[in-house]
């Protein structure tokens, strides 16, 4: 089983959210990640509440700024 950087799986999250909302399986062959793992790291994505509302928004800002 491969091992990815926090910094790969947070691009991969990231353009599978609003607004991009990539799909699981272009996302996977852009970046040559399964779709298993990417079908995970999306729903643990999406089933934790932010910390931080307000920063929330910021956050997912700078993840979808880094992959462009």
């Amino acid at each position: 089983m491969a091992r990815y950087a926090q910094s790969v799986k947070d691009r991969a999250v990231a353009r599978m959210l609003p607004p991009e909302n990539a799909s699981v399986e272009q996302v996977s062959a852009e970046m040559s990640i399964s779709l298993a793992a990417l079908g995970r790291w999306r729903a643990d994505a999406l089933a934790m509440p932010p910390a931080d509302p307000a920063s929330a928004g910021e956050a997912r800002l700078e993840a979808v700024l880094a992959t462009g």
